[in-house]
């Protein structure tokens, strides 16, 4: 059954804007339940089958993978390149700020996949050697599964997005999904962006079609651990929909699932962010609002943490559309080198030059901010401009100014 349809002791708060509750009740609640057999969204045997598709060995060569904007490449992140901007101006990245918060004795631990789009129309998929997965060529990194089986789950970029979905609709609930092949430090937020979930045809009595945007354990492939968190929007054929957000631990067909928060919602849209340390913190933002913000839990999702990006159906083909996704390992954007005084402007912010330094105050938990950077140098005689760009929390650069 599909976490829509599962029974739930959730308890929403509505009389503070600031969510936090611990779950024992509800963890109570379904261990009385009389016992059954678990299906993780509708695919009862993935924990099973995924581990025993990837070796450890495979694990880790791919895990040292890292997405791109437009195309993978292996290894640690490359420098960006410079953006120049007028009389001959420089702006410089310093890509070593991403490494904050990794491990690097930690083998396929990766500080950042930063702001993954789908500019490139994508291949055909590939078979991952020794593997029921499949690889998504051009973006080496990502891996697909699910149990929609390779015959009826798709996965291809066009037009800029990601489309993710099943071909034909099943009598009981089947999935289709991407994983990165690489994991992420617990101190990132994981940043999603999708279209409007579509309509379930309202001719489909009992149809239902789902978008998930979730973060599991890096280990799952080795010890079959279905440990998650994970927000969702589901679609039913009369027009209903809800957002919800919560968490999974347990053991392959043993894992019980928490709704923490579960709302109306509306078409349109979603920009969401996680952020969990694994243990007892869950905090989610869907556009820019915070929508969750729970503690005390007791989670057990062991970091290094793996995003993941699926569609779910009953009843219906249905396919669903990501624009970006980014995991955000620091906070705010700062420009170095800059005379005191010089007042930068992007996106609608001014940060003003002390210390050398401009900072714009953004969160890791916030989108990026887009535009023309520009800088109001003391003594200068115009702004210095540079060239249109997508500058991400805990982005790094050096002014450099033209001869």
């Amino acid at each position: 059954m599909p976490r829509s349809e599962r029974g739930s002791s959730e308890r929403p708060r509505t009389d503070v804007p600031d969510e936090s509750w611990d779950p024992l009740d509800d963890v109570r609640s379904r261990h009385e339940r009389p016992g059954g057999q678990w299906d993780w969204h509708g695919r009862s045997s993935w924990g099973q089958r995924l581990v025993a598709a990837f070796p450890v060995g495979a694990l880790v060569a791919a895990g040292v993978l890292l997405v791109g904007s437009t195309v993978a490449a292996s290894g640690p992140p490359a420098p960006a390149v410079a953006l120049r901007g007028t009389g001959g101006a420089v702006l410089a990245s310093d890509w070593s700020a991403l490494a904050t918060g990794a491990d690097p004795a930690a083998p396929g631990t990766l500080p950042d996949y930063r702001d993954v789009t789908f500019a490139r129309p994508s291949g055909p998929e590939r078979t991952i050697e020794g593997s029921t997965s499949l690889s998504f060529p051009p973006y080496v990194g990502w891996q697909a599964n699910g149990s929609a089986t390779p015959v009826n789950g798709t996965t291809r970029a066009s037009g800029g997005l990601l489309h993710v979905g099943v071909r034909r609709g099943t009598p009981d609930f089947r999935g289709w999904f991407l994983t990165t092949t690489g994991v992420v430090p617990d101190s990132c937020a994981f940043q999603f962006d999708a279209v409007s979930p579509p309509d379930v045809p309202p001719a489909s009595a009992g149809a239902v079609g789902e978008l998930v945007m979730a973060v599991q354990t890096g280990t799952t492939v080795t010890t079959g651990d279905i440990d998650y968190v994970l927000v969702s929007e589901i679609v039913h054929a009369d027009g209903r929909r809800t957002l919800e957000a919560g968490y999974s631990t347990g053991h392959v067909r043993h894992a019980v699932e928490h709704v923490l928060k579960r709302v109306p919602w509306g078409p349109g849209p979603l920009r969401v962010s996680i952020q969990t340390n694994g243990d007892n913190r869950l905090t989610v933002w869907v556009n820019g609002t915070r929508f969750l913000d729970a503690s005390g839990l007791h989670m057990g999702i062991v970091p290094p943490l793996q995003p993941y990006l699926e569609v779910q159906e009953r009843g219906t083909a249905y396919s669903v559309a990501y624009a970006r996704y980014a995991s955000v390992c620091g906070d705010d954007v700062a420009v170095s080198g800059l005379p005191d005084g010089t007042v930068a402007g992007l996106d609608g912010y001014l940060a003003t030059a002390a210390g050398g330094r401009a900072v714009f105050p953004v969160a890791r938990s916030a989108g990026p901010l887009a535009g023309v950077l520009t800088l109001v140098v003391p003594g200068a005689s115009r702004p210095v401009r540079f060239a249109p760009h997508t500058y991400w929390p805990g982005d790094r650069f050096t002014y450099r100014p033209g001869p």
